[in-house]
């Protein structure tokens, strides 16, 4: 589609790392709008969003590296790794590392985790969304071969995806799906009944649609049982089993709590 959006002399802008950017920049106003509108420090919240961003870009690339099938490459071009703006990463590595940058901040400074989850799951949704086109204009997590009317083909030789082959656009799957996301969680949001509701629900409406739009990609980013099941997948089931077990922990307790209040 469009891998280099324009280039300046030596200076080279990836309409990737664009996009990706943008991303990042909505969850955080989104958040930082949050944080306004429930009294939370903005200097803090602030100070929090580039902490977990900085840790979710180095736990999303080394994800990347470890598990998307390109570990060997990388090992013989290790300045690779460094070439940041040419893509190569992995949501779960950024959520993951990102979530533990966030826990150790929170925890350190007294505040409401379970209230900042809550506050930043549609801007999470939202961001992600965005930065999705940016994979489609570069061709990253491209899909399988298809005759379906709406497949894409790629024909730019910068392209990451295959090109002259008909693809199912993979990347507007996801940003499709988590647009959906984001209107269900403004939704549940007006609903919520504990803290932390809206942040497990985000993760295990994530895991979901993450899991139903692999199904279609084709990208190298680790399969195993001979294609039967990705590592995105994998990690999908790993992180939403815990997501659910606290979601309905706190669905009970709440239920007690309003039994209790109601004697």
């Amino acid at each position: 589609m469009l891998p280099i959006l324009f280039e300046i002399g030596p200076l080279t802008i990836h309409t990737v790392s664009l996009f990706h950017t943008g991303g990042i920049l909505i969850g955080i106003w989104w958040l930082y709008r949050q944080s306004q509108k429930n009294h939370f420090d903005p200097q803090k919240i602030l100070d929090l969003a580039v902490i977990v961003v900085l840790w979710a870009i180095i736990g999303a690339r080394l994800f990347s590296i470890l598990f998307d099938g390109s570990l060997q490459w990388y090992l013989q071009n290790p300045l690779k790794m460094l070439m940041l703006w040419n893509g190569g990463f992995t949501f779960y590595g950024g959520f993951l590392f990102g979530l533990g940058a966030g826990i150790w901040y929170v925890r350190k400074h007294k505040m409401d985790m379970w209230q900042i989850g809550d506050m930043a799951a549609p801007g999470l949704a939202l961001g992600i969304a965005f930065g999705r086109l940016g994979c489609f204009f570069s061709g990253d997590s491209f899909g399988k071969p298809t005759d379906l009317p709406w497949a894409v083909t790629f024909t730019d030789p910068l392209s990451m995806a295959p090109t002259g082959i008909p693809l199912h656009p993979t990347q507007i799957y996801s940003t499709l799906v988590l647009l959906v996301v984001f209107g269900v969680l403004l939704w549940w949001q007006k609903r919520q009944r504990f803290k932390g509701e809206l942040f497990l629900a985000f993760i295990m409406l994530y895991a979901l649609v993450r899991s139903f739009v692999e199904i279609f990609r084709n990208d190298p980013r680790g399969v195993y049982l001979e294609g039967l099941i990705s590592t995105s997948q994998i990690i999908s089931l790993l992180v939403v089993i815990p997501a659910l077990w606290l979601f309905f922990k706190k669905l009970r307790q709440y239920k007690r709590l309003r039994v209790e209040t109601s004697q």
